[in-house]
């Protein structure tokens, strides 16, 4: 049983449905679906009109498509993911999955040509929906109150721009200590992050 990878009952039927097409269109379906991944992970493969080519091409329903589409997809994310070394791909595909020799060369001759690009692009993708784009900040300085004269307090104003879907911001204020303290943890942050070098 392969631990890179979640078996579950979807992808075994996509990959029984991809050792049923033609050797020729499943390499050039596999090459495209790897040229995808490679340039952006969460754009669709094919268009519509694509797809409809491709349901007369391969001869099979909507249906069966998508399952074939969307375990193909998995498997080279999964892949991608664990980065996976081409002799364990090829073990996981006849072992577990019990498929055609001609088509693990296949799979594997896309994961050879594609799989470092494949791999690149999902490290540039952030695990976190939202992230922060930009910052814009002021220094406000109170200089007296109606009850003392000279009380002077600076806080920090941060407005972090974020994004996801739609743009939104979030305004943050600090007095010195919890700017000072901000300071301190992305200081230790820093750190952390010249050890992993």
């Amino acid at each position: 049983m392969a631990t890179w990878i979640t078996v579950t009952p979807r992808l075994e039927q996509g990959l029984r449905i991809a050792n049923q097409i033609d050797s020729s269109k499943f390499r050039l379906l596999i090459n495209r679906i790897c040229q995808t991944l490679q340039s952006d992970a969460k754009a669709r493969t094919f268009s519509e009109e694509e797809e409809e080519k491709l349901l007369v091409s391969l001869v099979l329903n909507k249906d069966e498509l998508a399952c074939l589409l969307d375990a193909l997809i998995l498997f080279y994310k999964q892949a991608a993911c664990n980065i996976i070394k081409v002799q364990s791909m090829e073990s996981t595909l006849k072992d577990t999955f019990k498929t055609d020799d001609d088509k693990v060369q296949i799979y594997l001759n896309a994961w050879i040509a594609y799989g470092k690009g494949i791999i690149d692009n999902f490290r540039q993708i952030s695990i976190f929906p939202v992230q922060v784009k930009d910052i814009d900040w002021c220094l406000n300085i109170q200089a007296a109150s109606s009850t003392i004269k000279k009380d002077v307090r600076p806080t920090a104003l941060m407005q972090l721009n974020l994004t996801r879907e739609e743009q939104s911001k979030l305004t943050v204020e600090f007095d010195k200590q919890k700017l000072i303290d901000l300071y301190q943890n992305l200081e230790k942050i820093q750190s952390q992050l010249d050890a992993l070098k």
